[in-house]
């Protein structure tokens, strides 16, 4: 089953480019796009499947999920940031079968795209792991507060939140992910532990009123990408 989330792409060479630098309600939809992509390529399979992604492979315009909600965001991202793509779903499995979503940016667009996202994760990743004193009613620290709302919402849609009596955690396989995600939790007033187990990080925060600052934190990007119309984004 396909569903076109944009129009067919443009001929060839006439995709526009990215915006470099991103100016700050595009970064917002941007970085966190660039964290759902990148936990998804460097999580588990058990988790959430991808095929490739724009760190990995020779297509970096295919990415699949077998988690409804982060296929839907990412679409919902790429509408946002007029990328073109459709969405693919179809069941697998044998024994146990469960349905696959897809999402695929056309060849012309490829390019765009992974520079889009590239330059996304240097940004949105600078701007949480700075340094520099902000005062909390500066425009900067707004957004460096979403930028780090939106590291936590792609990762938890993507990794998967994992639950138990004392802790939500997420798991990952990059150590640089997972620094923006224990630097993004300490901006949202979370103080989050980081372990190593096998050939993975388990960053996790106590449950309770330090798991609800960060888990209200990642709402925080929802505002900045609303949903667009066919002929545009929304006001």
């Amino acid at each position: 089953m396909r569903a076109i989330l944009e129009p067919p792409p443009a001929p060839p060479g006439t995709a526009p480019a990215a915006a470099v630098p991103l100016d700050r309600p595009r970064l917002a939809g941007a970085f966190e796009l660039a964290c759902l992509v990148r936990a998804t390529a460097l999580t588990r399979p058990s988790a959430t499947r991808t095929i490739r992604s724009p760190w990995f492979g020779p297509d970096p315009g295919v990415v699949e999920f077998n988690v409804e909600a982060a296929a839907r965001r990412t679409a919902q991202l790429l509408r946002y940031l007029d990328v073109p793509a459709y969405q693919e779903a179809s069941v697998a499995g044998l024994r146990r079968r469960y349905e696959l979503y897809r999402i695929i940016v056309p060849e012309a667009h490829r390019t765009a795209y992974s520079t889009l996202v590239g330059v996304a994760w240097q940004q949105g990743r600078a701007s949480v792991l700075s340094t520099v004193a902000l005062g909390t009613t500066a425009p900067a620290n707004t957004w460096r507060l979403r930028m780090a709302g939106a590291a936590w919402r792609g990762v938890l849609l993507t990794a998967g939140r994992h639950m138990r009596k004392h802790i939500l955690g997420v798991r990952v396989t990059d150590q640089d992910l997972a620094t923006v995600l224990v630097r993004g939790a300490q901006l949202l007033d979370a103080h989050a532990s980081l372990v190593r187990r096998g050939g993975s990080f388990l960053i996790s925060v106590p449950n309770g009123p330090a798991a609800g600052r960060l888990l209200r934190g990642a709402q925080l990007c929802d505002a900045a990408v609303p949903e667009s119309t066919a002929g545009g984004r929304q006001p």
